[in-house]
């Protein structure tokens, strides 16, 4: 039975059909969706939610959208216990993690699994965005790196990527750093690297340059942006060629994708370019 069947008799068929079937679970916590008009009804709605996927023990609505560097969204709890902490588990790993505090999506799990078999054995791997760890952490128990440097500026992730290197087992291959990646990538003189990964996507085209800084050459760069989908893949490629240009840095292509959808005709896109002289 699905959610819309369960409210059958509680809603009408109008107020069914605005209620959304789809919706990301992170760890015990549903993340919905909910039509302004449907706002006397959530609670009802979450009920549903919680008796159709047993293991959701939180219901969350969304307040507003992702804001900030940060890519924090506001949340309302309108079902189930009070809290917005969870551990998650993904591709083997778990990560704990509080939804109101920290950027998270379910949906870059296969993308995340992809990156990781790209690298291999003895890399020296830098996540200038790595919030909780998803990308750091799976890098580091499938692909056995030399060293992941993880960096994160938002104190809350920075916090959480602590405790999910231990949680994971992965002390000895993961550093994690908090602060703005371009003031720690100068601290910890951090250059030569074999790969550089940026999901920042809003603002990933402002950091380019510290990834030529630092990547060594044939070394390689996984660039996360977002683009209409008239500017697929053009409006990616032309802002990494103008950036590799100041740098006198070679730039090859290796793959464009989308990967995710942010809204109607905008999507997340990934390029994966190698670097040379």
């Amino acid at each position: 039975m699905d959610i819309r069947e369960l409210l059958a008799g509680k809603l009408s068929e109008e107020e069914l059909r605005k209620v959304k079937r789809a919706f990301d679970i992170i760890g015990d916590i549903a993340i919905v969706e909910i039509d302004e008009s449907l706002r006397e009804k959530r609670k009802i709605i979450a009920e549903a939610i919680m008796k159709v996927h047993k293991n959701v023990r939180v219901v969350c609505s969304k307040a507003g959208p992702v804001t900030g560097e940060e890519r924090i969204r506001p949340l309302e709890i309108i079902g189930g216990e009070n809290r917005t902490e969870t551990i998650h588990t993904e591709n083997g790993c778990r990560f704990k993690l509080d939804i109101s505090k920290v950027f998270y999506t379910p949906r870059l799990a296969n993308e995340r699994m992809r990156i990781a078999r790209q690298v291999r054995e003895d890399e020296v791997v830098v996540d200038l965005f790595a919030g909780v760890g998803p990308y750091s952490i799976l890098v580091a128990r499938l692909a056995k790196p030399k060293l992941v440097y993880a960096i994160d500026k938002n104190e809350f992730a920075y916090h959480y990527l602590l405790e999910n290197i231990k949680l994971n087992k992965v002390e000895g291959r993961v550093r994690a750093f908090l602060g703005d990646c371009r003031e720690v990538v100068e601290e910890q003189r951090i250059m030569g690297v074999d790969r550089v990964i940026m999901n920042l996507p809003k603002q990933a085209d402002h950091f380019l340059d510290v990834a030529f800084k630092i990547v060594k050459n044939g070394g390689m760069v996984h660039f996360y942006y977002f683009l209409r989908e008239e500017e697929l893949f053009e409006g990616a490629f032309k802002i990494i060629q103008r950036e590799a240009g100041r740098f006198g840095r070679r730039i090859e292509f290796l793959e464009a994708r989308k990967c995710g959808e942010l809204a109607p005709g905008v999507f997340r896109v990934v390029v994966d370019f190698e670097v040379n002289p």
